[in-house]
C-alpha cells in the first residue's frame, strides 16, 4: 500500500540500525516459532551430518557460528522471542548444538570466539527459570565425539560439557571457568534426577579446583570452589530426593570436603609450598617487583593481567607471587558455604558406615542410594 514501515524521523536519528529495528519488531507467534525452529534445525545439522551410517551422506554446514550470533542478536534485540522459546518451543533444541559445538570447540584456540558465543548464549539463557527447568527433558540423542554416554536430562549435558572443558580443554578457557559455574549454579535448583556420570564429573571437578596447584595459583582462586559449593547447596537444598547419586558422591568424597572446611594456616602454608615451592625459591621479592609488567594467563590456573607500576606496592607483589596467609585464610572461610554440605556429611556418614558395617564391608551401591532416598 506504499505506507513505510518506518518513519523517516526514526530512520534518520544518529545509531539507527535497520536490521536491528526489523529483529525488534517481529511479534508474531507463528514468526518466531519459524525462526527458532530453522535456527535449530540448521544448528542441529553440524552433529546430525556426523551421524549418517553413510559417511558423507549429508554435508555439513559451515556457517553454524552466524548462526550463533544472529541467534544471540534475537535474544538481545527482541525480548517477545526469549519467552516464546522458553514457552512455547522444545529449548533442548538448541542446548543440543551448542553443547556439542563446545565440546569439539575445547581445543581448537583458533574457535575460543565460538566457544565465548555459545558460552553467553548458554549464560543468558540459563538466568530464566522456564529454560532451567526445561533442561530435566531426558537427553537421548547420540553425538559423534567421546562424550561419556548417560542417563539423565539436558542439565547433565551441558554440566558434562563444562567438566570437560575445565579438564580437557585450552588453557586460554581459564577466564570462562567462572561462566561455566555460573551457568550450572544458575539451573541448579531446578536440576532433578542427575545421572550418576553427572554427579561424579561435578564432584571431581570439585576436588580438581580444591587441588593445592589450583587453589593456590591465584589469591582468589577460591571463588571457583565457592560456585560449586552454591551449586551443591541449590540442589540438596532444592532437590534432594531426586538427586541420590549426587549426594552419595559427595559422602564418597567427603574427607575433601572435611579438609578444606576445617583449613589451618599451617596446613594452607604447607600445601602452597609443595605445590609451587620451587617457584617461589626461584623467583624473589625483587626479581617479581622488576617484573610487575602486564602479566598474561600463562599457566592454566587463572592468574590474572597485573598493570604495569613501577612502585613496590606489596599488594601487586602478592597478585604475582600468591602465598597464603591469616588475612587469605580469613577471606576463605567467610566466603566459602560449608554449612549445608557439612549439616549433610554430619547427618548421613553416620547412617552410610552403620549400613555398610551391617553387611561387613560389602558395599552395595543400590542399597546405599534407597536408604539416601528416605
Amino acid at each position: 500500500d506504499g505506507d513505510q514501515v518506518i518513519d523517516f524521523e526514526e530512520a534518520a536519528l544518529t545509531g539507527f540500525n535497520i536490521f536491528r529495528t526489523t529483529l525488534a519488531r517481529i511479534t508474531s507467534a507463528r514468526e518466531l516459532t519459524l525462526i527458532y525452529d530453522g535456527l535449530t534445525r540448521l544448528l542441529c545439522n553440524v552433529y546430525e551430518s556426523g551421524n549418517d551410517l553413510n559417511p558423507h551422506s549429508s554435508k555439513g554446514i559451515q556457517c553454524y557460528q552466524e548462526i550463533l550470533v544472529l541467534f544471540w542478536k534475537l535474544l538481545d534485540e527482541n525480548p517477545l522471542f526469549l519467552n516464546h522459546i522458553l514457552t512455547k518451543c522444545d529449548i533442548s533444541k538448541i542446548v543440543t548444538p551448542v553443547c556439542y559445538i563446545l565440546y569439539q570447540s575445547r581445543k581448537d584456540v583458533s574457535r575460543i570466539g565460538l566457544v565465548h558465543i555459545c558460552t553467553f548464549l548458554l549464560l543468558k539463557l540459563s538466568g530464566e527459570r522456564s529454560f532451567a527447568v526445561g533442561l530435566n527433558k531426558p537427553f537421548t540423542t547420540r553425538l559423534p565425539c567421546d562424550m561419556p554416554l548417560f542417563t539423565g536430562g539436558h542439565a547433565d549435558l551441558i554440566s558434562i560439557t563444562f567438566h570437560k572443558l575445565v579438564v580437557n580443554g585450552s588453557i586460554k578457557l581459564v577466564p570462562l571457568y567462572s561462566c561455566f559455574l555460573t551457568i550450572i549454579s544458575n539451573i541448579s535448583p531446578y536440576w532433578r534426577k542427575m545421572s550418576l556420570v553427572g554427579a561424579v564429573k561435578l564432584v571431581n571437578l570439585f576436588e580438581l579446583l580444591a587441588s593445592p596447584k589450583f587453589l593456590f595459583s591465584d589469591y582468589k582462586a577460591y571463588q571457583h570452589l565457592a560456585q560449586l559449593l552454591e551449586i551443591f547447596n541449590n540442589i540438596i537444598q532444592y532437590q534432594y530426593h531426586d538427586n541420590q547419586h549426587l549426594v552419595y558422591a559427595i559422602i564418597r568424597r567427603k574427607d575433601t570436603f572435611g579438609k578444606l572446611a576445617t583449613m589451618s594456616l599451617t596446613r594452607a602454608t604447607s600445601l602452597y609450598e609443595k605445590a609451587y615451592g620451587e617457584q617461589v625459591q626461584r623467583n624473589s621479592n625483587e626479581e617479581a617487583r622488576k617484573r610487575i609488567i602486564s602479566v598474561k594467563p600463562h599457566d592454566g590456573h587463572g592468574r590474572g593481567e597485573i598493570v604495569q607500576d613501577d612502585s613496590d606496592d606489596e599488594d601487586d607483589i602478592l597478585a604475582k607471587n600468591f602465598e597464603p596467609t591469616a588475612s587469605w585464610l580469613s577471606e576463605f572461610k567467610d566466603k566459602m558455604p560449608f554449612e549445608t554440605v557439612t549439616r549433610l556429611l554430619q547427618h548421613l556418614v553416620p547412617v552410610i558406615d552403620d549400613v555398610i558395617s551391617r553387611v561387613d564391608g560389602v558395599v552395595d551401591e543400590n542399597v546405599i542410594l534407597s536408604v539416601l532416598r528416605i
